[in-house]
C-alpha cells in the first residue's frame, strides 16, 4: 500500500471516531424514525440543474454507479447514507421514509414501510440502481426512470424519501440528500408544472435553517445563469450554509478557466465554507468502461498536473477532499444544532400529549362518554370561575376573549356612563336657567325642558288647586324623560351576551378540539343559552315596569336631600338676582316680591326640580339593578350561558343523548391513533437522542 493511500485511510479513520459515528448515527436513526416529518434535522442536501453533473458528483461521493441522466426522471428525494463497517457487514440497504402526505393513509403507510431490501455490494451497479428507482417509484405511485408513458398522471412527484444505505470498509460516515434536478426547458416528459413543483421541493429543503446546501455548478455555464444559485442566495443570503461545488472543470475551453478559478478561490460568490472543484467521469469515459476507482485516480492527476487548476489548494480539489470536508462539516453542524433539535422534539412531545389529553380517552360506551363529558364540565367550570374572578393566564393577550370579567366590567361601566349621558330625553337645567352640566351632552338636547314641562302642566290640569302638581303629571313626565332606558339597556344586554358567546367560542375550542363533538355540544347547550337570554330580557322588562310603569317611589334620603338643596339654590339665586348681598338691607315686602313666584311658574319649577331629583335616584337604581339582576343573575348566574355545562347536566343526559353528543366518530378515533403514534415516535426519538453526549 502506498504512503498516500495510508494517509487517506488514516484521515478516514480519524473522521470515523466513536463519538462522531454515534452522533451522526443518532441523526440517521431519528430520520429513519420519521421525526424529520415534524422536526427539522441537520442534513446535507445536493442541489443543482439537471445538466450540472450532480449525479456524477454523487457517484464520486458514494461509489454508487448512477444511471446516466437518471435525474431527468427522478420524482422524489433520495437520501444516501455511507457507513464504515467491516467487509463481513458490507451491504446495501434500501427503504422508503414516508413523507407527510402518507401519514394519514394507513394502507399507503404500510406499503411504503414494507419496501425494504438488503442487497450485496457486489453487483450493485447502475443497472440494479435503476431497478431500485423504478421499484421505489412504483411503490410511491409514481412513474420511474424507465417509465415511457407519463402523460395524464394522477401523481407526478412524492414527498417520500428513498433511502439507500451503503456499508463497507471503504466508506466513512456521511449522509446526503439528493433532490430532483432543476430544468429550464419544458418537454412532453417534463412540463412547466413539473418545473414549478421541483423548484418548490428544492426551496422546501434549502430554506430549512438546519440544511447545509451543496450547490453544484457546471463550470461551462455562467454562474449568473444557474438558477439554483440564485435560490441558494435567497435561502442563505450570507452564504453561511452553502458549499459551492464546481463540476466539469476538464470540459472548459482553453482560456475560459480564469473566471471559474476566481469563483473556486471564493473571490466572486463568497461563501463561509468556500468552494470545491471536482472532475467526474464523462459520458465517453463511462462508455469506455472507466471505473469509479479509475475516476478517482484521473481526478487526482488532473488537479495535480493540469494548469491552471494546479493553482487551487489541494484541500479544495477532488472528491476525497470534498468527502473529508463534508464529513467534518456535517458532524460540526449536527453538534451545534443538536441541543435545539432535542428541545424541538421535547416541545412537540409536550404539545402532542396535550392534544391527546384534550381528546380524552376512547368514547365507545355510554360510561366512557359520560365520564368524558363530566371531566369536560369540570374543566369548563374551572375556566369560567377563573374568567369571572379575574384570575387570568398571564400569557393571554390584553384584549383576549378569555378575560371575561374584564369585558363584562367594561361594558357595565360604559352602560352606566351612557345612561348618565343619554338616558334622559331632555336635559335638565340649573337654577340659573342654563344646562345642568351633570346631564349635558353633545348633539340634540331634546328641546327646552322648562317649556316642555309648562306645556304638559297646562295640558294636564285636573281638579288640583292652582299652583299644585298632579302626581299623574310627574309620572307621565318621568316616563317620557326615561324613555331611552329600554333601548340603552337592551343594547347593553346584547353586548354582554356577545362577549359571553365569544368567550365560549374560544374556551370550547381549547377544551374540545374535536370539531364535530364541539358542534354537537354547543347545539345541546344552545337551548339553555336561549332560555337564559329570554329570562334576562324578561327580568329587564320587570325592572323597566317597576321603574317606569307605576307610581314614583323612593325611600332613598338622597332624593329629599337633593330636592331640598335644589330649592335652596333657587331661593338664593332669586335673592342674588334681586341684588341682595351679605350685610345688605332690604324691606321684607321687597324680598318677598322677589322670592315669591306666580302659581304656574312655581309649579313648573317644582315639577322640574322634583323630576330631576327623582330621576337621579331612579336612574342609578335602574342601572345597578340591570347589572345585578340581569347580567349577574341571569347571564352570569347558575343558569346562565357560562354555567350551563355542568356535571349535573351531564348526569341527567339519557344514553341516547350521550351517544348523539359524545359518540366518537371515525375521524376522532383516527386522530387519537395518529396522535398516539406521533407521541410514541417522539418518545422513542428522545430515548435515542439522550444517548448522545455532545
Amino acid at each position: 500500500m502506498t504512503r498516500s493511500k495510508r494517509l487517506e485511510l488514516k484521515a478516514v479513520g480519524d473522521l470515523d471516531n466513536e463519538r462522531r459515528l454515534r452522533i451522526l448515527g443518532i441523526i440517521d436513526k431519528l430520520r429513519e424514525l420519521g421525526v424529520g416529518e415534524n422536526v427539522s434535522l441537520p442534513q446535507l442536501v445536493v442541489v443543482g440543474d439537471q445538466s450540472s453533473g450532480k449525479s456524477s458528483l454523487l457517484e464520486g461521493l458514494t461509489g454508487l454507479s448512477f444511471p446516466i441522466a437518471s435525474d431527468l426522471c427522478t420524482r422524489f428525494a433520495t437520501q444516501i447514507v455511507l457507513r464504515r463497517a467491516p467487509q463481513a457487514e458490507a451491504a446495501v440497504k434500501i427503504s422508503i421514509i414516508p413523507g407527510p402526505d402518507a401519514q394519514g393513509d394507513e394502507e399507503t403507510l404500510d406499503r411504503l414501510l414494507s419496501f425494504e431490501q438488503t442487497l450485496p455490494v457486489d453487483g450493485f451497479d447502475s443497472g440494479r440502481l435503476l431497478d431500485v428507482f423504478d421499484e421505489a417509484a412504483t411503490c410511491m405511485g409514481l412513474p420511474g426512470p424507465s417509465t415511457k408513458k407519463i402523460e395524464d398522471l394522477q401523481k407526478r412527484f412524492s414527498d417520500d424519501i428513498l433511502r439507500i444505505e451503503l456499508s463497507g470498509p471503504e466508506h466513512h460516515h456521511l449522509s446526503v440528500v439528493d433532490v430532483p434536478g432543476l430544468f429550464h426547458n419544458p418537454t412532453k416528459y417534463q412540463t412547466e408544472e413539473d418545473r414549478a413543483i421541483i423548484r418548490k421541493l428544492i426551496e422546501n429543503y434549502i430554506t430549512d435553517k438546519r440544511t447545509i446546501i451543496l450547490a453544484v455548478m457546471d463550470a461551462r455555464n455562467n454562474l449568473a445563469n444557474q438558477e439554483v444559485f440564485s435560490m441558494a442566495r435567497a435561502a442563505d443570503p450570507e452564504g453561511k450554509r452553502t458549499v459551492g461545488i464546481i463540476t466539469k472543470c476538464d470540459a472548459l475551453q482553453p482560456g475560459d478557466e480564469h473566471s471559474v478559478l476566481r469563483i473556486a478561490k471564493n473571490e466572486v460568490e463568497k461563501l463561509t465554507h468556500g468552494w470545491f472543484a471536482v472532475k467526474n467521469r464523462s459520458t465517453q469515459e463511462i462508455a469506455d468502461g472507466v471505473t469509479i476507482e479509475q475516476r478517482h485516480v484521473r481526478e487526482k492527476t488532473f488537479f495535480a498536473t493540469e494548469s491552471p487548476w494546479t493553482e487551487l489548494k489541494k484541500e479544495r480539489t477532488g472528491i476525497h477532499a470534498l468527502k473529508t470536508f463534508l464529513g467534518g462539516l456535517l458532524y460540526d453542524h449536527i453538534r451545534n444544532e443538536f441541543p435545539e433539535v432535542v428541545n424541538d422534539i421535547e416541545q412537540l412531545a409536550t404539545s402532542t400529549q396535550k392534544e391527546l389529553e384534550l381528546l380524552g380517552p376512547s368514547r365507545q360506551t355510554a360510561a366512557d362518554q359520560r365520564r368524558f363529558l363530566a371531566r369536560l364540565a369540570i374543566a369548563y367550570q374551572q375556566d369560567v370561575a377563573n374568567a369571572l374572578s379575574g384570575n387570568y393566564d398571564p400569557e393571554l393577550s390584553g384584549d383576549s376573549a378569555m378575560k371575561l370579567r374584564m369585558h363584562i366590567s367594561r361594558l357595565s361601566e360604559r352602560f352606566a356612563k351612557y345612561m348618565a349621558h343619554k338616558g334622559h330625553a331632555k336635559i335638565f337645567q340649573d337654577v340659573e336657567g342654563g344646562i345642568d352640566q351633570e346631564f349635558s351632552r353633545s348633539g340634540d338636547d331634546g328641546g327646552d325642558i322648562m317649556q316642555w314641562i309648562r306645556e304638559l302642566y297646562r295640558e294636564s290640569r285636573g281638579a288640583e288647586l292652582p299652583g299644585t302638581v298632579n302626581p299623574r303629571v310627574l309620572e307621565n313626565m318621568f316616563r317620557q324623560q326615561s324613555s331611552p332606558w329600554k333601548q340603552i339597556a337592551t343594547t347593553y344586554i346584547a353586548k354582554v351576551y356577545s362577549v359571553i358567546q365569544q368567550y365560549n367560542e374560544v374556551v370550547f375550542k381549547q377544551l374540545v378540539p374535536d370539531d364535530d363533538l364541539r358542534h354537537k355540544l354547543r347545539i345541546k347547550l344552545a337551548k339553555g343559552d336561549k332560555e337564559a337570554v329570554e329570562e334576562a330580557n324578561k327580568q329587564l322588562l320587570r325592572i323597566l315596569t317597576d321603574e317606569r310603569g307605576g307610581i314614583l317611589q323612593t325611600v332613598n334620603h338622597y332624593f329629599a336631600e337633593n330636592l331640598s338643596a335644589i330649592r335652596e339654590e333657587r331661593v338664593l339665586a332669586r335673592l342674588r338676582a334681586a341684588g341682595l348681598q351679605d350685610g345688605g338691607y332690604f324691606e321684607t315686602s321687597y324680598l318677598m316680591s322677589k322670592v315669591h313666584l306666580g302659581n304656574e311658574e312655581q309649579a313648573v319649577n317644582d315639577i322640574h326640580d322634583i323630576l330631576k331629583a327623582y330621576y337621579k335616584v331612579a336612574m342609578k337604581r335602574f342601572t345597578d339593578n340591570v347589572v345585578l339582576q340581569v347580567t349577574e343573575r341571569h347571564l352570569l348566574g347558575s343558569n346562565g350561558p357560562v354555567r350551563s355545562l355542568t356535571s349535573e347536566m351531564v348526569g341527567d343526559l339519557q344514553d341516547g343523548e350521550l351517544t348523539d353528543i359524545a359518540g366518537e366518530n371515525f375521524s376522532t378515533s383516527s386522530t387519537r391513533n395518529d396522535l398516539k403514534i406521533k407521541l410514541d415516535r417522539f418518545h422513542k426519538a428522545l430515548d435515542i437522542a439522550r444517548q448522545a453526549v455532545i
